[in-house]
């Protein structure tokens, strides 16, 4: 249930007549053009900060050489994860087998794991150790994965407040994750070696430290873009003829009622008229 915009009145739900019942008010016409104004007035702020958030993807992503630079070496970390990341060669009575791991490859291995078999094997007495470290070098080369597409998909919000931190934080845990898997890795082959000599042999692949060193990169050119200090330009918005940043400084950003409005009226058309003047 709504209140009469003049008296305050509670209307309920038997109040069908466009009047109200207790000033007699039109309730559908009673300051309808100063209603539209503050209609007006909302729309054009939420255009503004669209606006703003369109001028930021624009920025991020082709806003300077710097920018497209820093695309350019997102894709290449992406890219990285499809070079040969590790080997293995296993080698049994009836097959030889070698398998070269790379971002496809992994995903393929993954959907189609036995993972109670996986577990079963990191139960092993003999076989435990190294089981556990495989598992554990897989997990953190998919989170590297994860945070290569991530800082992908999410550089468009790299000119935003919080953009820099985010683009660091990818790549920082990007290197970790993989120098973490390269060292699980190793330290998988060096404990099933021993225990199946001449069976399977392995070596990490030239692709994991390609992925750190490219997002090392990223690093570099996020910190080369946030020196040299890229700013956003942003297409002028209006709010009732007045600048955006000039009504967002003077009265903030909310949702405006029809109060609100009434309350800045004399101050917004005092501004108008300095606008008008200043571009007259």
């Amino acid at each position: 249930m709504a209140n009469c915009p003049k008296c305050g009145r509670k209307l309920r739900l038997i109040d069908l007549k466009p009047e109200c019942p207790g000033c007699g008010v039109n309730l559908l016409y009673y300051k309808i053009e100063e209603r539209l104004e503050v209609d007006a007035i909302n729309a054009e702020l939420e255009h503004a900060k669209t606006q703003q958030r369109i001028d930021r993807v624009k920025n991020a992503v082709f806003g300077s050489p710097l920018a497209i630079v820093r695309l350019v070496l997102l894709l290449l970390v992406v890219g990285t994860l499809f070079l040969p990341l590790a080997t293995l060669h296993t080698v049994g009575p009836y097959f030889d087998d070698t398998v070269t791991f790379n971002a496809l490859e992994l995903y393929n291995k993954v959907s189609a794991m036995d993972f109670d078999g996986l577990f079963t094997m990191m139960g092993s007495p003999l076989l435990g150790k190294a089981f556990i470290f495989l598992a554990v070098s897989m997990v953190t080369i998919v989170i590297s994965a994860l945070c290569a597409l991530l800082g992908l998909i999410l550089s468009i919000l790299s000119s935003s407040p919080k953009g820099f931190g985010r683009n660091l934080t990818f790549a920082i845990v990007g290197i970790i994750t993989t120098i973490a898997s390269i060292v699980c890795y190793n330290l998988f082959l060096a404990n099933i070696t021993p225990v199946l000599p001449g069976l399977v042999e392995g070596s990490v692949g030239f692709g994991a430290y390609c992925v750190i060193a490219a997002f090392v990169l990223v690093i570099a050119i996020n910190i080369a873009i946030k020196v040299k200090g890229i700013n956003v330009k942003y297409k002028q918005s209006y709010i009732d003829a007045i600048p955006y940043e000039v009504f967002v400084e003077k009265f903030g950003i909310k949702k405006y009622e029809l109060k609100d409005v009434e309350a800045i009226k004399p101050e917004m058309d005092k501004l108008k008229a300095e606008y008008e003047e200043k571009t007259a």
